[in-house]
This record gives C-alpha cells, structure tokens and sequence, in this order.
C-alpha cells in the first residue's frame, strides 16, 4: 500500500511538472526574451510581439480548459481530449499567426518563430497520428525554445539543457511516455528548430542578426 501511495505521489509530481513546463508558458517567455532583445527602434516591434504573443501562446494555452472533466470523468479520457484539442488549436493557430505577422511586417524572429512552431506541430502530427509512434509533445514542446536560445546565443543558452532531462522524468513519471518517446519528440523538435532558423537566414550564435 505505502509503495503504491508512493508511486501516485511521484506520478503526481510528474504531472505537475508537466504542467508548469507547459508549451505556450514557455512560448510567451521566449517571445518576451525576444521582444525585450530586439533593438526598441525596430519597425512593429511591439505590435508584432503582441499578435505574437496572442497566437503562438495565448490561444493555444486555451486547451488547457479541456482538463476540466465535464460529461467525461475518466482522467485518461480527459488527457486524451486535451491533447488532441491542444493538437487542433496549435495546428489552427500557429499557422494563422504565421500568416498575420507576415501580413502586418513584423519582425523576421516572430515570424521565423510561428514557422517553426507550425512544422514541429506538424511533425509531431506526422509521427503520433499518422505513424502511431507516440512522440512527447511535451519534450518537444520544451526543446525547441531550448534549441532556438542555444541556436542563436550559444553557450550562454546552454543552462536551459537542464530542462530536457526534467521534462523527460516528469513526463516518465506521469506515465505519459516512456524515455525513448520524450527523446523522439526532443530530436525532432531540435532538428526542426535549427533547420527553420538556419532556412530563414539566422546564423548559427549571432543573436538576432541576420
């Protein structure tokens, strides 16, 4: 009995990690560490953080209301609909705030952000619903922020690696994947990540430059 408490327990604290490295929180810090890094003379800078800020991290946090259980109070009935909810609103989102910033000549970092964002989501489509392989989204979901920040910073992003092995235990111990599928969505995530940004121009450690 205790040992089962035990595994609960350390399931919960899983999940609640999970949560607290959720994908939009970290998109809504990376925008503001882009925004606040970006010369304040650069054309529709706040505008484009904001439109940004609205449709790569604010509607997609929306998803999270599909955790309240409703007519449905099985939990792994309820987890399951989130994510495909969280799957359907990011793959609405992104692209349309792909096309917006491009509308509305924000700067080329949000842009080249919604474009990244939009091809992991569709990568992580290709693999979980297509596939079947169950990929973590959740690890993705917090590599490529990573792999954008190392990408362009360097060694002084380098601390944020240590994010990866607690998502990937977090995700473990919620008994939402196994290592192999957090480190799946982890390469991929950096794959895409660095191949966008080395695409839309943005070299290798030079900042925000282009």
């Amino acid at each position: 009995m205790k040992t089962k408490t035990n595994q609960n327990r350390i399931k919960k604290i899983g999940s609640i990690i999970s949560h607290l490295l959720n994908v939009p929180v970290l998109t809504g810090l990376l925008l503001l560490f882009f925004y606040l890094d970006l010369p304040a003379a650069t054309l529709h800078r706040t505008s484009g953080f904001l439109w940004s800020l609205v449709l790569l991290s604010l509607v997609p946090l929306s998803s999270t209301l599909f955790y309240l259980p409703g007519k449905t109070t099985d939990h792994e009935k309820v987890l399951h609909r989130q994510r495909m909810a969280s799957f359907i609103i990011m793959m609405i989102s992104y692209p349309i705030g792909w096309l917006v910033l491009v509308l509305t000549n924000s700067p080329a970092i949000f842009i080249t952000t919604a474009i990244n964002y939009t091809c992991i989501t569709l990568g992580l489509i290709i693999l979980n619903l297509v596939l079947k392989y169950k990929a973590s989204g959740h690890a993705a979901g917090v590599a490529g922020p990573i792999s954008a920040m190392i990408y362009l910073f360097g060694l002084a992003a380098a601390p944020l690696l240590a994010l990866l092995p607690i998502i990937s235990w977090a995700r473990v111990r919620a008994k939402g994947h196994n290592f192999l599928q957090t480190v799946v969505g982890s390469v991929l995530s950096f794959a895409i990540t660095v191949l966008i940004f080395w695409i839309s121009g943005y070299q290798p450690f030079n900042g925000l430059l282009k």
